[in-house]
């Protein structure tokens, strides 16, 4: 068996599933980036929220602080923020899931 009898055979639909082994990986792949697209603005938020944890000589700051910094740099500019991350996170979706 050669190594492009493999490949062909990657896309052919089978009877069991009615699916190819590239469609379900195609499906598996889309549901993980649209899951990665629809958690970002919470990730980000998050994120935010564990930078402005800490002052700038380094000591924690009350966690309603922080998480007011966050929420302002979000009113301040929800899309960019929303969108904050989201190219690295994609990619390691295609690194983790290939």
């Amino acid at each position: 068996m050669s190594v492009f009898q493999t490949y062909n055979d990657y896309f052919v639909v089978s009877p069991k599933n009615g699916l190819s082994q590239f469609q379900t990986m195609t499906a598996y792949l889309g549901g993980s980036a649209f899951q990665t697209v629809l958690d970002n603005p919470v990730t980000a938020y998050r994120q935010l929220v564990q930078q402005y944890a800490k002052d700038a000589a380094g000591k924690p700051v009350d966690p309603k602080v922080a998480s007011a910094e966050a929420t302002a740099v979000f009113k301040a500019n929800p899309a960019a923020a929303c969108l904050s991350g989201l190219i690295p996170r994609i990619i390691g979706v295609g690194f983790k899931r290939v």
